[in-house]
């Protein structure tokens, strides 16, 4: 990685650690306020559903600030990754064995995946039941428009992209992910279609958007930004200012969607559902394109 890049993943690592700080002295007011209400008015409002709703919200979210220290363990090795990435020791690996990239990141998924599993294991499950007290219907509706308004999305900033840029190339980060197609296609889907929105979700949405204080529009835009940047810290420094912008703005917006999603029906499950179906076409796009050229 260029030392323009490794610079900017120490940047947005900082910028990381100082949404954990965010969540770490989150105040829980709420449920804080819900255990200290006072008893006869409980028992006045217990009938009250919106009063369930909160209580029930509260209880999760009570129960993942007592994992504190696993959630805060969860973000510090994505930071971690982050800056190996930068170190250029993963590159260093894959130019011996792509194999040796391809197991880096999916062992680090997996131990996020164990970790968010056991510090947000409350969480989840509600957000389970909730996602399947839908119909099956509902759900399929909220997928397929989701993947449409990605689809849509990806379209704009590609046309910007082509209009903008003379020379357009692939980010380094879809770059790295199609060279494990190639190679280790059972292991690639798996990792992209499965592990990678599982976690990015519960990273981005789960945890930094839950507790995020400044209100949900705000949330939405840093984590919109975070999600962005994230995904183009391989590239900065190795390509062109308006086409590295251009890519970024593919990814920032696409994290400004899963934000928004979020936003709007409040279960990781969808924004899960919707992320591994969109990186599902994608897994099937590349699949059908290698097997072509072939």
């Amino acid at each position: 990685m260029a030392p323009k890049s490794c610079q900017i993943a120490h940047i947005y690592c900082l910028f990381f650690l100082m949404m954990v700080v965010c969540i770490a002295n989150r105040d829980t007011d709420n449920t804080v306020k819900a255990s200290k209400f006072n008893k006869d008015v409980c028992i006045n409002m217990v009938k009250n559903e919106e009063y369930k709703e909160m209580k029930k919200e509260n209880n999760y979210i009570s129960t993942d600030m007592n994992h504190k220290k696993l959630i805060v363990g969860v973000v510090i090795i994505h930071v971690c990754f982050m800056l190996i990435g930068a170190s250029g020791i993963i590159s260093t690996l894959k130019e011996k064995n792509i194999f040796y990239g391809l197991l880096i990141n999916m062992i680090y998924q997996l131990t996020l995946i164990i970790m968010i599993g056991v510090a947000m294991k409350q969480y989840l499950i509600t957000s389970f039941k909730k996602f399947k007290a839908d119909r099956i219907s509902v759900n399929i509706k909220r997928v397929l428009a989701g993947v449409g308004i990605a689809f849509l999305l990806s379209c704009i900033t590609r046309i910007i992209e082509m209009t903008v840029c003379s020379n357009i190339s692939v980010p380094a980060n879809q770059s790295n992910v199609n060279g494990y197609f190639v190679d280790y296609p059972i292991l690639a889907v798996i990792m992209s279609v499965i592990m990678g929105p599982f976690t990015e979700e519960l990273i981005y949405r789960g945890i930094l958007f839950r507790f995020f204080k400044y209100g949900e529009l705000c949330a939405v835009l840093v984590t919109g930004f975070l999600f962005g940047t994230m995904h183009m810290l391989s590239s900065f420094g190795n390509t062109n200012i308006l086409l590295f912008l251009c890519q970024w703005l593919d990814y920032f917006l696409s994290g400004i969607f899963w934000g928004f999603i979020y936003k709007k029906y409040k279960n990781i499950w969808t924004n899960i559902s919707i992320h591994g179906t969109w990186n599902l076409i994608g897994a099937v796009m590349i699949l059908t394109k290698i097997m072509l050229t072939k």
